[in-house]
């Protein structure tokens, strides 16, 4: 028997090479002779420089920049070849700063230009960058800047092919731009909101008109704070990232020929059918009509497309606790080893 197991970080808890592991685990207590094949995974997010490192090799380098609030640090960017890979998060992330009404108009994306220029000069001829978990709002402006350049001169990087790795299809500006749509979450008041989304509707009617660049009508721009946007004023492309890494790690053709699918996530509900790893495990695993399991810390009470695509979703807690108990690692991948061990023997013993 072959199982995959393909599980995303649970944020703040477990990475997703640690949880795939301990289900490993479990599986392999109750029934031995199973073969249990394990993909780290992301979905342009959190994990996904790991998940890639682990897929495909590749070197992480270190670059001297700022983060979003122009404080000096220390980032990296995974180089496999002539692909570089960065995560937005690892220099603007919102786990850097407490989000309030000064720093969402104080935070830059100029910061992540340093590794862009690091990584063309090291040859690379394609730049992934993930857009989850920034805690900017400047519509990706910095980082044109930080490329000596802005939205009425746009920087040109030769030969570089630029995509960008998003999870949400928000556009640039408007009730669904990234200031009224994301603004609050990082700090953001209606009067700051309204005055960023005004920039953004100017922003993005002189690039239509200048460049014929439309931003209103490409899926994902307003993601990460505009750095979508950016992405599709560099001349790249925005995709769902899930789709991306599946593709450049195999794992389609791994999950063909498996008789059962194990995936999961912290927390899975009704959005999860919006681009997250087990809605992107559980398409690729109903191609080929292979049953798929969840393996979640918590279930909403709402699971919508999911309870169609998926066979059965479980959550691995065992008891009553708090929210920072459950979500002790330790504890997570005792809970999580145990729920696999438990399904095995139900299914197959």
């Amino acid at each position: 028997m072959k199982i995959i197991v393909a599980i995303d970080s649970f944020k703040g808890s477990a990475t997703s090479a640690e949880l795939n592991n301990a289900v490993k685990a479990g599986i392999l207590s109750a029934f031995p002779a199973a073969h249990v094949a394990t993909f780290e995974i992301a979905d342009g997010g959190e994990g996904t420089i790991s998940a890639l490192q682990h897929g495909l090799g590749g070197e992480l380098i270190s670059v001297e920049t700022v983060d979003l609030l122009e404080r000096p640090i220390e980032a990296s960017y995974l180089l496999a070849d002539q692909l570089a890979v960065i995560e937005a998060a690892e220099v603007v992330g919102i786990d850097k700063i407490t989000p309030s009404a000064e720093t969402i108009q104080q935070a830059t994306t100029r910061g992540l230009a340093a590794l862009f220029i690091d990584a063309k000069n090291r040859g690379a001829t394609e730049i992934m960058l993930s857009l989850g978990g920034t805690g900017t709002s400047d519509g990706g402006l910095g980082l044109l800047q930080g490329l000596d350049g802005s939205f009425e001169h746009l920087p040109v990087l030769e030969n570089v092919k630029i995509t960008g790795l998003a999870d949400v299809t928000n556009v640039y500006a408007g009730e669904a731009g990234y200031a009224k749509f994301f603004g609050k979450q990082k700090g953001g008041t209606a009067e700051i909101l309204e005055q960023q989304d005004q920039e953004a509707q100017k922003v993005a009617a002189q690039v239509k008109v200048q460049y014929g660049i439309d931003l209103q009508t490409i899926a994902g721009t307003g993601a990460a704070g505009g750095l979508g946007g950016a992405i599709a004023m560099l001349g790249g492309t925005i995709e769902a990232g899930f789709p991306k890494i599946a593709a450049l790690l195999g794992i389609e053709e791994e999950v063909k020929n498996a008789d059962l699918v194990i995936t999961g996530e912290g927390r899975m509900d009704f959005q999860t059918a919006n681009g997250k790893v087990p809605y992107g495990m559980a398409i690729i695993a109903k191609k080929y009509h292979i049953p798929i399991l969840a393996f979640c810390g918590a279930l909403g009470d709402d699971l919508g497309e999911m309870n169609e695509v998926l066979l059965a979703s479980y959550s691995i807690q065992r008891s009553a606790l708090s929210l920072a108990e459950a979500m002790e690692k330790e504890r997570a991948l005792k809970n999580i080893q145990a729920l696999a061990s438990n399904v095995m023997k139900t299914r197959y013993k």
